[in-house]
Protein backbone atom coordinates (compact mmCIF):
# COMPACT_ATOMS: atom_id res chain seq x y z
CA UNK A 1 0.00 0.00 0.00
CA UNK A 2 1.64 3.60 -1.09
CA UNK A 3 2.86 5.77 1.64
CA UNK A 4 0.71 8.49 0.43
CA UNK A 5 -2.59 6.22 0.52
CA UNK A 6 -1.92 5.13 4.24
CA UNK A 7 -1.62 8.76 5.53
CA UNK A 8 -4.75 9.56 4.12
CA UNK A 9 -7.12 6.63 5.80
CA UNK A 10 -5.08 7.78 8.62
CA UNK A 11 -6.10 11.55 8.81
CA UNK A 12 -9.62 9.93 7.76
CA UNK A 13 -9.71 7.86 11.31
CA UNK A 14 -8.62 10.49 13.03
CA UNK A 15 -10.78 13.04 11.56
CA UNK A 16 -14.21 11.18 11.40
CA UNK A 17 -14.58 8.88 14.92
CA UNK A 18 -14.96 11.24 17.00
CA UNK A 19 -16.80 10.20 19.87
CA UNK A 20 -20.15 11.27 20.74
CA UNK A 21 -21.00 13.72 23.64
CA UNK A 22 -22.49 11.87 26.41
CA UNK A 23 -24.58 13.43 29.68
CA UNK A 24 -23.29 13.22 33.16
CA UNK A 25 -26.19 10.94 33.98
CA UNK A 26 -25.28 8.75 30.64
CA UNK A 27 -21.38 8.97 32.46
CA UNK A 28 -22.41 8.11 36.33
CA UNK A 29 -25.51 6.06 36.57
CA UNK A 30 -25.05 2.60 36.78
CA UNK A 31 -26.26 -0.81 38.07
CA UNK A 32 -22.90 -1.70 39.37
CA UNK A 33 -22.45 -2.99 42.86
CA UNK A 34 -19.51 -0.90 43.73
CA UNK A 35 -20.81 1.82 41.98
CA UNK A 36 -18.23 2.63 39.28
CA UNK A 37 -19.22 4.06 35.61
CA UNK A 38 -20.03 1.54 32.95
CA UNK A 39 -17.29 4.18 31.00
CA UNK A 40 -14.07 3.60 33.62
CA UNK A 41 -11.44 3.11 31.94
CA UNK A 42 -12.51 4.92 28.78
CA UNK A 43 -11.53 8.02 26.79
CA UNK A 44 -15.16 9.82 26.73
CA UNK A 45 -16.60 13.63 25.51
CA UNK A 46 -19.22 15.20 27.97
CA UNK A 47 -21.04 18.61 28.23
CA UNK A 48 -22.00 20.19 31.25
CA UNK A 49 -23.12 22.92 33.18
CA UNK A 50 -20.00 24.20 35.67
CA UNK A 51 -21.86 24.71 39.51
CA UNK A 52 -19.13 24.95 41.72
CA UNK A 53 -15.08 24.46 42.04
CA UNK A 54 -13.41 22.16 44.22
CA UNK A 55 -10.05 22.29 45.89
CA UNK A 56 -7.75 20.37 48.23
CA UNK A 57 -6.80 21.27 51.42
CA UNK A 58 -3.34 22.16 51.34
CA UNK A 59 -3.33 23.01 47.45
CA UNK A 60 -2.23 25.60 45.98
CA UNK A 61 -5.50 28.00 44.05
CA UNK A 62 -4.32 26.18 40.47
CA UNK A 63 -4.27 22.59 41.48
CA UNK A 64 -7.91 22.28 41.31
CA UNK A 65 -11.29 20.93 39.56
CA UNK A 66 -14.86 21.88 38.87
CA UNK A 67 -18.21 20.02 39.26
CA UNK A 68 -20.54 20.06 35.77
CA UNK A 69 -24.15 18.82 35.77
CA UNK A 70 -26.84 18.56 33.17
CA UNK A 71 -29.12 21.13 32.78
CA UNK A 72 -31.98 19.74 34.31
CA UNK A 73 -30.35 18.54 37.81
CA UNK A 74 -31.70 15.58 39.36
CA UNK A 75 -30.01 12.09 40.21
CA UNK A 76 -26.61 10.99 38.60
CA UNK A 77 -26.71 14.62 36.70
CA UNK A 78 -23.27 15.59 38.17
CA UNK A 79 -18.98 14.68 37.52
CA UNK A 80 -15.72 16.12 38.52
CA UNK A 81 -13.27 16.92 35.89
CA UNK A 82 -9.55 16.69 37.21
CA UNK A 83 -8.59 19.73 35.44
CA UNK A 84 -5.59 22.42 36.91
CA UNK A 85 -5.23 23.91 33.48
CA UNK A 86 -8.90 25.36 32.75
CA UNK A 87 -10.42 27.54 34.79
CA UNK A 88 -13.97 27.57 33.56
CA UNK A 89 -16.62 30.13 35.53
CA UNK A 90 -19.81 29.12 36.84
CA UNK A 91 -22.57 28.99 34.20
CA UNK A 92 -20.02 27.81 31.22
CA UNK A 93 -21.65 25.21 29.48
CA UNK A 94 -17.99 23.29 28.87
CA UNK A 95 -17.20 20.25 26.55
CA UNK A 96 -14.31 18.39 27.90
CA UNK A 97 -12.78 15.48 26.77
CA UNK A 98 -10.66 12.92 29.29
CA UNK A 99 -10.53 9.47 30.70
CA UNK A 100 -13.38 7.94 33.19
CA UNK A 101 -11.29 7.39 36.48
CA UNK A 102 -12.54 5.68 39.78
CA UNK A 103 -10.81 7.06 41.90
CA UNK A 104 -10.96 5.57 45.64
CA UNK A 105 -14.93 4.77 44.52
CA UNK A 106 -15.19 8.61 42.81
CA UNK A 107 -15.95 8.93 39.56
CA UNK A 108 -13.90 11.29 37.79
CA UNK A 109 -13.07 12.77 34.42
CA UNK A 110 -8.99 13.13 34.57
CA UNK A 111 -6.56 13.52 31.74
CA UNK A 112 -8.59 16.48 30.25
CA UNK A 113 -6.88 16.53 26.47
CA UNK A 114 -9.72 18.58 24.98
CA UNK A 115 -11.49 21.28 26.42
CA UNK A 116 -13.76 23.86 25.35
CA UNK A 117 -16.33 26.62 26.57
CA UNK A 118 -19.47 26.39 24.17
CA UNK A 119 -21.71 29.37 25.97
CA UNK A 120 -20.96 31.70 29.46
CA UNK A 121 -24.09 32.73 32.31
CA UNK A 122 -26.15 29.96 31.99
CA UNK A 123 -28.95 29.34 34.61
CA UNK A 124 -27.63 26.72 36.83
CA UNK A 125 -29.86 23.77 37.69
CA UNK A 126 -31.79 24.13 41.02
CA UNK A 127 -30.27 22.01 43.84
CA UNK A 128 -31.90 18.65 44.44
CA UNK A 129 -33.46 18.75 48.01
CA UNK A 130 -32.17 15.15 50.11
CA UNK A 131 -32.49 13.42 53.40
CA UNK A 132 -28.67 13.14 55.29
CA UNK A 133 -29.69 9.38 55.33
CA UNK A 134 -29.33 9.40 52.00
CA UNK A 135 -25.56 10.20 52.01
CA UNK A 136 -25.25 7.92 54.75
CA UNK A 137 -23.51 4.74 52.59
CA UNK A 138 -22.29 3.80 48.96
CA UNK A 139 -25.08 2.30 47.96
CA UNK A 140 -27.91 5.36 48.92
CA UNK A 141 -25.68 8.56 47.83
CA UNK A 142 -23.92 6.82 44.63
CA UNK A 143 -26.63 8.49 42.51
CA UNK A 144 -26.10 11.74 43.97
CA UNK A 145 -21.65 11.97 43.16
CA UNK A 146 -21.02 15.40 42.42
CA UNK A 147 -24.78 16.48 42.26
CA UNK A 148 -25.99 19.85 43.37
CA UNK A 149 -28.30 19.01 46.58
CA UNK A 150 -29.36 20.45 49.53
CA UNK A 151 -30.32 19.44 52.65
CA UNK A 152 -33.38 21.28 55.14
CA UNK A 153 -33.90 21.70 58.44
CA UNK A 154 -30.61 19.71 60.05
CA UNK A 155 -29.27 19.63 63.30
CA UNK A 156 -25.02 19.65 64.14
CA UNK A 157 -24.34 16.26 65.37
CA UNK A 158 -20.70 16.51 65.43
CA UNK A 159 -18.50 19.38 65.69
CA UNK A 160 -15.59 20.36 63.07
CA UNK A 161 -12.51 17.95 63.34
CA UNK A 162 -8.85 18.53 62.08
CA UNK A 163 -10.10 18.72 58.31
CA UNK A 164 -12.66 20.73 58.66
CA UNK A 165 -15.68 18.44 58.22
CA UNK A 166 -18.94 18.30 60.94
CA UNK A 167 -21.44 16.51 60.57
CA UNK A 168 -25.34 17.11 60.60
CA UNK A 169 -28.82 14.77 60.58
CA UNK A 170 -32.57 15.45 59.55
CA UNK A 171 -33.27 11.91 59.14
CA UNK A 172 -32.10 8.41 60.17
CA UNK A 173 -28.17 8.70 59.70
CA UNK A 174 -26.15 12.03 59.90
CA UNK A 175 -23.44 13.07 56.80
CA UNK A 176 -20.99 15.24 56.41
CA UNK A 177 -20.13 18.77 55.66
CA UNK A 178 -17.21 19.90 54.43
CA UNK A 179 -14.91 22.68 52.84
CA UNK A 180 -13.39 21.50 49.84
CA UNK A 181 -14.94 23.95 47.57
CA UNK A 182 -13.37 27.03 49.48
CA UNK A 183 -10.03 28.05 48.54
CA UNK A 184 -7.44 26.61 50.68
CA UNK A 185 -6.60 27.97 53.92
CA UNK A 186 -9.43 30.79 53.57
CA UNK A 187 -12.06 29.35 55.70
CA UNK A 188 -12.74 28.06 59.17
CA UNK A 189 -16.21 26.77 59.91
CA UNK A 190 -17.40 28.64 63.17
CA UNK A 191 -20.34 28.96 65.98
CA UNK A 192 -20.34 25.07 65.37
CA UNK A 193 -22.10 23.69 68.38
CA UNK A 194 -23.36 20.34 68.95
CA UNK A 195 -27.41 20.84 68.51
CA UNK A 196 -26.75 23.99 66.64
CA UNK A 197 -30.06 24.04 63.98
CA UNK A 198 -29.53 25.23 60.02
CA UNK A 199 -32.76 25.96 58.13
CA UNK A 200 -30.92 24.78 54.87
CA UNK A 201 -27.14 23.77 53.32
CA UNK A 202 -26.51 23.09 49.65
CA UNK A 203 -23.70 22.03 47.86
CA UNK A 204 -21.92 19.70 45.94
CA UNK A 205 -21.50 15.64 46.78
CA UNK A 206 -17.97 14.48 46.72
CA UNK A 207 -16.93 11.04 48.46
CA UNK A 208 -13.72 10.23 50.28
CA UNK A 209 -12.62 8.23 52.90
CA UNK A 210 -15.73 6.36 52.47
CA UNK A 211 -17.72 9.19 53.10
CA UNK A 212 -19.84 11.01 50.84
CA UNK A 213 -20.24 14.72 51.96
CA UNK A 214 -22.04 18.17 50.71
CA UNK A 215 -19.90 20.94 50.34
CA UNK A 216 -20.80 24.33 50.21
CA UNK A 217 -19.80 26.64 48.13
CA UNK A 218 -19.82 30.36 50.21
CA UNK A 219 -21.61 31.01 53.22
CA UNK A 220 -24.44 32.03 51.19
CA UNK A 221 -25.00 28.41 50.26
CA UNK A 222 -24.81 27.90 54.35
CA UNK A 223 -28.41 29.11 56.20
CA UNK A 224 -29.35 29.37 59.98
CA UNK A 225 -32.70 30.72 59.70
CA UNK A 226 -35.64 29.64 57.25
CA UNK A 227 -37.51 32.48 55.84
CA UNK A 228 -39.24 33.94 52.56
CA UNK A 229 -35.52 35.61 52.18
CA UNK A 230 -33.79 32.58 51.58
CA UNK A 231 -36.33 30.92 49.24
CA UNK A 232 -35.67 30.13 45.57
CA UNK A 233 -37.00 31.10 42.48
CA UNK A 234 -36.39 28.01 39.73
CA UNK A 235 -37.26 27.63 35.95
CA UNK A 236 -36.21 24.01 34.42
CA UNK A 237 -35.24 23.45 31.09
CA UNK A 238 -37.66 22.06 29.00
CA UNK A 239 -38.22 19.82 25.82
CA UNK A 240 -40.42 21.47 23.02
CA UNK A 241 -41.60 21.17 19.36
CA UNK A 242 -41.21 24.12 16.87
CA UNK A 243 -44.58 26.06 16.56
CA UNK A 244 -46.37 24.20 19.34
CA UNK A 245 -47.23 26.00 22.87
CA UNK A 246 -45.45 24.71 25.74
CA UNK A 247 -46.21 25.39 29.25
CA UNK A 248 -42.80 26.15 31.39
CA UNK A 249 -43.21 26.26 35.00
CA UNK A 250 -41.71 29.09 37.77
CA UNK A 251 -41.46 26.83 40.74
CA UNK A 252 -41.15 27.96 43.97
CA UNK A 253 -39.47 26.51 47.16
CA UNK A 254 -41.71 25.95 50.35
CA UNK A 255 -43.44 28.59 51.92
CA UNK A 256 -44.36 28.29 55.38
CA UNK A 257 -48.26 30.15 56.09
CA UNK A 258 -46.24 31.43 59.04
CA UNK A 259 -44.32 33.87 56.83
CA UNK A 260 -47.40 35.44 56.10
CA UNK A 261 -46.56 35.75 52.27
CA UNK A 262 -49.51 37.67 50.52
CA UNK A 263 -47.97 38.83 47.24
CA UNK A 264 -44.93 38.48 44.41
CA UNK A 265 -43.89 39.88 41.76
CA UNK A 266 -41.67 38.48 38.81
CA UNK A 267 -39.55 40.12 36.38
CA UNK A 268 -38.94 37.81 33.49
CA UNK A 269 -37.04 38.09 29.97
CA UNK A 270 -37.20 35.63 26.87
CA UNK A 271 -35.02 36.18 23.35
CA UNK A 272 -38.17 37.52 21.41
CA UNK A 273 -36.31 36.30 18.00
CA UNK A 274 -36.29 32.60 19.08
CA UNK A 275 -39.57 32.22 21.25
CA UNK A 276 -43.04 34.25 21.90
CA UNK A 277 -44.81 34.66 24.78
CA UNK A 278 -48.44 33.67 24.75
CA UNK A 279 -49.69 34.16 28.12
CA UNK A 280 -49.88 32.73 31.60
CA UNK A 281 -51.14 29.54 33.06
CA UNK A 282 -52.78 28.44 36.75
CA UNK A 283 -54.70 25.15 37.31
CA UNK A 284 -54.70 23.15 40.07
CA UNK A 285 -51.22 22.04 40.51
CA UNK A 286 -50.29 25.85 41.03
CA UNK A 287 -49.68 27.50 44.02
CA UNK A 288 -51.21 30.51 42.37
CA UNK A 289 -55.47 29.41 42.18
CA UNK A 290 -55.81 32.33 39.65
CA UNK A 291 -54.57 33.64 36.85
CA UNK A 292 -52.51 36.90 38.35
CA UNK A 293 -51.67 40.09 36.37
CA UNK A 294 -49.28 40.21 33.68
CA UNK A 295 -47.92 43.36 31.59
CA UNK A 296 -45.63 42.61 28.63
CA UNK A 297 -42.96 44.95 27.08
CA UNK A 298 -43.31 46.94 23.79
CA UNK A 299 -40.98 44.50 22.24
CA UNK A 300 -42.11 41.46 24.27
CA UNK A 301 -39.27 40.31 25.36
CA UNK A 302 -39.63 41.38 28.69
CA UNK A 303 -43.00 39.92 30.83
CA UNK A 304 -44.28 41.25 34.40
CA UNK A 305 -45.87 38.85 36.51
CA UNK A 306 -48.37 40.15 39.85
CA UNK A 307 -50.25 38.39 42.45
CA UNK A 308 -52.10 39.93 45.37
CA UNK A 309 -53.88 36.90 47.79
CA UNK A 310 -55.99 37.34 50.05
CA UNK A 311 -54.77 34.40 52.32
CA UNK A 312 -51.14 33.47 52.78
CA UNK A 313 -49.60 31.94 49.70
CA UNK A 314 -48.29 28.58 50.63
CA UNK A 315 -46.23 26.03 49.74
CA UNK A 316 -45.66 22.40 51.15
CA UNK A 317 -42.88 21.23 49.20
CA UNK A 318 -40.09 22.27 47.24
CA UNK A 319 -40.29 22.99 43.62
CA UNK A 320 -44.35 23.91 43.03
CA UNK A 321 -45.23 26.04 40.50
CA UNK A 322 -46.26 29.25 41.23
CA UNK A 323 -47.82 29.42 37.74
CA UNK A 324 -46.87 28.73 34.23
CA UNK A 325 -44.92 30.56 31.28
CA UNK A 326 -47.20 29.44 27.53
CA UNK A 327 -43.99 29.90 25.08
CA UNK A 328 -43.87 28.97 21.70
CA UNK A 329 -40.90 28.52 19.90
CA UNK A 330 -40.32 29.99 16.52
CA UNK A 331 -36.66 28.45 15.66
CA UNK A 332 -34.79 25.31 16.65
CA UNK A 333 -31.89 25.25 19.57
CA UNK A 334 -32.25 26.76 22.89
CA UNK A 335 -34.02 30.01 24.04
CA UNK A 336 -32.89 31.27 27.63
CA UNK A 337 -35.64 32.44 29.77
CA UNK A 338 -34.15 34.53 33.14
CA UNK A 339 -35.41 35.48 35.92
CA UNK A 340 -34.42 39.42 36.37
CA UNK A 341 -35.91 39.98 39.59
CA UNK A 342 -38.56 38.54 42.18
CA UNK A 343 -40.02 39.81 45.05
CA UNK A 344 -42.12 38.22 47.89
CA UNK A 345 -44.41 41.16 49.54
CA UNK A 346 -40.91 43.64 49.60
CA UNK A 347 -38.77 40.58 50.24
CA UNK A 348 -36.38 40.49 46.91
CA UNK A 349 -35.59 36.97 46.39
CA UNK A 350 -31.21 36.57 45.73
CA UNK A 351 -31.51 32.87 44.23
CA UNK A 352 -33.46 32.32 41.23
CA UNK A 353 -32.34 30.14 38.61
CA UNK A 354 -33.37 31.04 34.88
CA UNK A 355 -34.05 27.96 32.30
CA UNK A 356 -34.79 27.18 28.55
CA UNK A 357 -36.87 25.73 26.55
CA UNK A 358 -35.37 23.45 24.19
CA UNK A 359 -36.49 22.59 20.48
CA UNK A 360 -34.73 19.95 18.55
CA UNK A 361 -34.24 19.66 14.90
CA UNK A 362 -37.59 17.64 13.73
CA UNK A 363 -36.51 17.44 9.92
CA UNK A 364 -33.57 16.10 7.77
CA UNK A 365 -32.38 19.39 7.05
CA UNK A 366 -29.24 21.77 7.51
CA UNK A 367 -30.92 24.30 9.60
CA UNK A 368 -29.17 27.51 9.38
CA UNK A 369 -30.36 30.88 11.51
CA UNK A 370 -28.58 34.13 11.40
CA UNK A 371 -28.70 36.99 13.73
CA UNK A 372 -27.20 39.93 15.43
CA UNK A 373 -27.14 40.91 19.39
CA UNK A 374 -29.27 43.97 19.15
CA UNK A 375 -32.81 42.95 17.17
CA UNK A 376 -31.49 39.14 15.82
CA UNK A 377 -31.69 40.74 12.17
CA UNK A 378 -28.87 39.63 9.78
CA UNK A 379 -27.19 42.96 9.48
CA UNK A 380 -24.44 43.96 11.67
CA UNK A 381 -21.40 46.74 11.17
CA UNK A 382 -18.06 45.13 12.11
CA UNK A 383 -16.60 48.32 11.80
CA UNK A 384 -18.26 49.34 16.04
CA UNK A 385 -16.96 46.07 16.97
CA UNK A 386 -20.15 44.44 16.45
CA UNK A 387 -20.83 40.61 15.45
CA UNK A 388 -22.85 38.40 14.02
CA UNK A 389 -24.10 34.87 15.30
CA UNK A 390 -24.76 32.14 13.26
CA UNK A 391 -26.10 29.05 14.02
CA UNK A 392 -25.90 26.00 12.55
CA UNK A 393 -27.06 22.32 12.49
CA UNK A 394 -29.25 18.87 11.89
CA UNK A 395 -31.35 16.89 13.14
CA UNK A 396 -29.99 14.97 16.32
CA UNK A 397 -29.69 11.20 15.15
CA UNK A 398 -30.65 11.80 11.35
CA UNK A 399 -27.39 12.21 9.92
CA UNK A 400 -25.92 11.64 13.50
CA UNK A 401 -24.04 13.62 16.00
CA UNK A 402 -20.84 14.56 15.04
CA UNK A 403 -21.96 15.29 11.42
CA UNK A 404 -19.27 17.05 9.66
CA UNK A 405 -20.33 20.79 8.70
CA UNK A 406 -18.77 23.52 7.15
CA UNK A 407 -19.75 27.15 7.47
CA UNK A 408 -18.43 29.00 3.83
CA UNK A 409 -18.90 33.26 3.58
CA UNK A 410 -19.07 34.28 -0.10
CA UNK A 411 -19.36 37.69 -1.54
CA UNK A 412 -21.96 39.07 -3.76
CA UNK A 413 -19.46 38.02 -6.78
CA UNK A 414 -19.49 34.09 -5.65
CA UNK A 415 -15.56 34.25 -4.39
CA UNK A 416 -15.01 32.25 -1.05
CA UNK A 417 -14.02 35.30 2.08
CA UNK A 418 -14.36 33.43 5.22
CA UNK A 419 -14.66 29.77 6.63
CA UNK A 420 -15.47 30.11 10.07
CA UNK A 421 -16.31 26.44 10.58
CA UNK A 422 -15.34 23.36 9.71
CA UNK A 423 -15.51 20.51 12.11
CA UNK A 424 -18.05 18.16 13.72
CA UNK A 425 -21.06 19.31 15.44
CA UNK A 426 -20.69 17.23 18.58
CA UNK A 427 -23.94 18.97 20.49
CA UNK A 428 -26.34 16.45 21.61
CA UNK A 429 -29.02 18.90 20.78
CA UNK A 430 -27.69 18.82 16.62
CA UNK A 431 -27.05 22.54 16.87
CA UNK A 432 -23.96 24.76 17.16
CA UNK A 433 -23.02 27.90 16.98
CA UNK A 434 -20.31 30.86 15.96
CA UNK A 435 -19.61 34.42 16.76
CA UNK A 436 -18.36 36.21 13.46
CA UNK A 437 -16.44 39.56 13.83
CA UNK A 438 -16.63 40.84 9.62
CA UNK A 439 -13.15 39.55 9.14
CA UNK A 440 -11.85 37.68 5.83
CA UNK A 441 -9.49 34.60 6.01
CA UNK A 442 -6.64 36.99 6.29
CA UNK A 443 -8.15 38.55 9.48
CA UNK A 444 -8.84 41.63 7.01
CA UNK A 445 -12.43 43.46 7.71
CA UNK A 446 -14.77 42.99 5.02
CA UNK A 447 -16.50 46.12 2.89
CA UNK A 448 -19.86 46.75 3.22
CA UNK A 449 -22.33 44.59 1.08
CA UNK A 450 -24.30 41.54 0.62
CA UNK A 451 -22.85 38.45 1.40
CA UNK A 452 -23.88 35.00 1.54
CA UNK A 453 -23.55 32.14 4.38
CA UNK A 454 -23.22 28.91 3.16
CA UNK A 455 -23.84 25.67 5.18
CA UNK A 456 -22.57 21.85 3.95
CA UNK A 457 -23.39 19.42 6.13
CA UNK A 458 -21.89 16.12 5.43
CA UNK A 459 -22.64 12.47 6.88
CA UNK A 460 -19.33 10.74 7.60
CA UNK A 461 -21.11 7.17 7.68
CA UNK A 462 -22.71 7.19 4.25
CA UNK A 463 -21.37 10.30 2.60
CA UNK A 464 -24.41 11.85 2.15
CA UNK A 465 -24.82 16.41 1.99
CA UNK A 466 -27.58 18.51 2.84
CA UNK A 467 -27.15 22.35 2.35
CA UNK A 468 -28.59 25.91 2.70
CA UNK A 469 -27.60 29.42 2.47
CA UNK A 470 -28.71 32.76 3.89
CA UNK A 471 -27.86 36.46 3.10
CA UNK A 472 -25.70 38.44 5.78
CA UNK A 473 -25.64 42.10 5.18
CA UNK A 474 -22.19 43.89 6.28
CA UNK A 475 -23.20 47.88 6.76
CA UNK A 476 -21.51 50.99 8.05
CA UNK A 477 -22.23 53.52 10.43
CA UNK A 478 -24.08 56.53 8.60
CA UNK A 479 -21.44 59.82 8.05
Amino acid sequence: MKKSLLIAISLLLLTGLTAQVLTCREIQETENANGDSDYNGQTVTVQGIVVAEKYWSGSSDTNRGYMISDPEGGPWSGLFVFDNRNNPARGDLVQVTGKITEYYNFTELTNVNSFQILSSNNPLPPPSTITTDELASQNAGEKWESVYVQVENVTVTQTPNNYNEFYVNNSTAECQIDDQCFSPGSHTWSGITIGKQFALIRGVVDYSFSKFAINPRSMEDVMTEAGVANSIISIPSINAELNSLVDVPVNTSRLDAAWGISSYKAVITIDRSKILFQGVKTDANTITPVDPQVTVSAAGDTITIEYMAQEPITSADNDLPLFYLTLEPKVYGEAVINIESFRYDNTNIATIFGGKVLTKIAKEIAYLNIGNETDGKNIFDPSMNQKITIEYGCKSGAMGVNTKAVVRIYDAQGRLVATPVNTNIASSLGIEKVTWDGRDNNMRLLPIGLYYCHLELIDRAGGGTLKTVQPIVIKSKLK
